[in-house]
């Protein structure tokens, strides 16, 4: 009895000592799955690449189309209808024959409806990135400038510079230095993004690093410490003349899309082509493109001297050539920070082309194509092209809105300004004088406001100039204090130089309400260059303008007066970016001053 009873309790004992080993696992069990579930959701994506780099695990297959956050939809301005959208008139583009066709995936189409639509936002909405991504920065093509700029002694400071080579093409001519437009793109890198870009290892462990990436039309995209000039990486050689600005993604990762200036032979030797290259700055090689001899454009001549657009809450590329064509593409992009690789799986283009009477290939007919970089305002796409006519295009269906006669060629790029106290939304645009010479050697160049929902003119300036000359720099619209201002650069019109009349450059400022003349500055040299206006923190403006002489001026932006000037040694057709106190730009290596090719840092001063 004795012996049962020890042997039924030695079993309860080691029974316990089960159950509580039991339950002591399951607790282990439960507490591994509760952190598994926690890390998982603190990683989220990088969790998942984590485990897909740490095991050798790939995704081959393009990633599910991604929904817009709340974080990337717009908001609704004050005093702007969210309903509100540009009406459509035919009426004009009836009466000259305007059609356009599309072709969707390969194949041509009558209609088309985007499945994700685009929709932007505000102009301080388009990049997360801190830094220029694109020409005029943003959307609304608005502004050249990031940060804070601080001028306590007025003056401009050559502070360093890069040389710059020449390329020569067959037929074309050589071509040296940086080009129309040619604005530099600048970026302050993420931590997490700087770890994993193709830069020398100095630089991927310095905080705040800021890189300057220059396109130049020797055929080489340069890359450069902001603040020292320093090489940061080896230049990309792709060995055709890039002389537009490039495009960086705005979401801040290392993607690179670039445009060629002038067209090369094709593979297949028998035409000419150019094409937009899409570069992976980690593995610093072409990784995509498009373009090429386009056989769905209409004009022989190709290139790509616009600066593109992409919508990040769609991966959605937005370009335009001067082979007269639009183009839309859903990248598929695919960026892993942890992994440090970054891949495109782009689909089938969507293009659109136009034709009207008058266009055609010949010296005196209007031109298919369009230098100007694409404007946007919610899904509505704004550009003006060779022939004369701005075009008002629905990015979602591909449709024309309007057109609108705008007198000639037109190579400057629109701006674009919100009037929430008015309720509307207007364009700032100028042409060249190019194909409206019926007899001479001289047009106009026309400076206009424009209702970007009517499509009506408020205003507009005529200005006498040479042909080829006119307004090419694309206008600052001013805010803050200097809100009741637009400022137009302009080379080859009509000025008076010590009192004589003749042709030159001219700087003029109108009221934006009025369109009256409220300052102007006039020299020998014409601009090429864009107004760049900077701010400081109590609202004053000044504005620094090149000139194809060479010279960089600081202008008090209210007056025009001139503050100081930097020679900067050759001739300057780029626009300049500025990065807090530090302002980049190309030269050409001819006219002004005799130096060569280069690209230059100055301090703001």
């Amino acid at each position: 009895m004795a012996g049962r009873q020890t042997g039924a309790k030695r079993k309860r004992m080691r029974g316990g000592k089960y159950a509580k080993r039991r339950l002591v696992l399951l607790l282990i069990a439960f507490g591994l799955v509760v952190a598994a579930g926690f890390g998982i959701y603190k990683l989220g994506a990088g969790g998942v690449a984590w485990v897909r780099a740490r095991f050798g695990l790939t995704q081959n297959e393009p990633p599910a189309a991604a929904q817009p956050t709340p974080a990337l939809l717009p908001p609704v301005a004050q005093g702007i209808s969210e309903g509100l959208a540009p009406q459509q008139d035919m009426q004009f583009a009836q009466s000259v024959g305007f059609s356009r066709a599309l072709m969707v995936n390969k194949t041509m189409e009558s209609s088309f409806v985007r499945e994700q639509p685009i929709r932007f936002g505000a102009d301080a909405e388009y990049a997360a990135a801190r830094g220029i991504t694109t020409f005029g920065g943003n959307h609304w093509r608005n502004s050249f400038t990031y940060g804070e700029q601080v001028v306590n002694e007025g003056r401009l400071n050559r502070s360093w510079e890069q040389a710059t080579g020449a390329l020569a093409t067959e037929g074309n001519g050589t071509w040296k230095g940086t080009g129309w437009t040619g604005q530099p793109l600048i970026i302050q890198w993420s931590d997490e993004v700087r770890a994993t870009l193709g830069v020398y290892d100095v630089f991927k462990a310095k905080e705040g690093f800021t890189e300057v990436i220059y396109p130049a039309m020797d055929g080489s995209i340069y890359f450069l410490e902001l603040g020292t000039g320093n090489k940061t990486r080896e230049p990309i050689r792709l060995g055709q003349v890039l002389k537009g600005t490039a495009m960086l993604d705005p979401r801040g990762y290392p993607l690179l899309f670039v445009g060629q200036g002038i067209p090369t032979p094709t593979e297949q030797k028998e035409t000419n082509g150019a094409w937009v290259r899409a570069i992976s700055l980690i593995e610093n090689k072409e990784i995509w493109n498009f373009g090429g001899r386009d056989p769905f454009s209409l004009r022989i001549w190709q290139a790509f001297d616009a600066s593109p657009l992409l919508s990040a809450a769609t991966d959605t590329l937005i370009e335009v050539g001067e082979n007269g064509v639009l183009y839309t593409v859903k990248l598929n992009t695919v960026y892993d920070s942890v992994a440090g690789t970054l891949t495109l799986h782009p689909d089938r283009l969507q293009k659109y082309r136009y034709t009207a009477s008058g266009y055609g290939e010949s010296e005196r007919r209007r031109w298919w194509g369009m230098e100007d970089s694409v404007a946007a305002w919610r899904e509505y796409a704004f550009f003006a092209d060779n022939g004369g006519n701005l075009q008002c295009v629905n990015l979602n269906t591909m449709d024309l809105v309007y057109l609108k006669d705008v007198s000639d060629d037109t190579d400057a790029s629109i701006v674009m300004e919100e009037a929430p106290q008015e309720g509307t939304v207007y364009l700032y645009t100028a042409n060249k004088v190019s194909k409206q010479l019926a007899s001479g050697a001289t047009g106009v160049t026309v400076h206009r406001k424009i209702n970007a929902i009517t499509g009506q003119t408020v205003w507009e300036n005529k200005i006498p100039a040479l042909v080829e000359g006119g307004t090419l720099a694309t206008p600052h619209v001013g805010h803050a204090a200097l809100n009741n201002l637009v400022i137009f650069a302009c080379a080859d019109v009509a000025v008076q130089l010590e009192g004589q009349d003749g042709y030159g450059g001219l700087l003029i400022a109108y009221n934006k309400a009025t369109g009256k003349e409220v300052w102007r500055y006039a020299q020998t040299a014409g601009y090429w260059s864009s107004p760049v206006a900077i701010y400081d923190a109590q609202g004053v403006a000044r504005l620094l303008q090149c000139d194809r002489s060479g010279m960089l001026r600081m202008h008090d932006a209210a007056t025009g007066d001139v503050i100081c000037e930097v020679d900067l040694g050759s001739r300057v057709e780029s626009t300049p970016a500025v990065f807090n106190n530090i302002l980049v730009v190309g030269t050409q290596g001819q006219y002004g001053s005799g130096e060569p090719q280069k690209i230059i840092g100055v301090v703001i001063k």
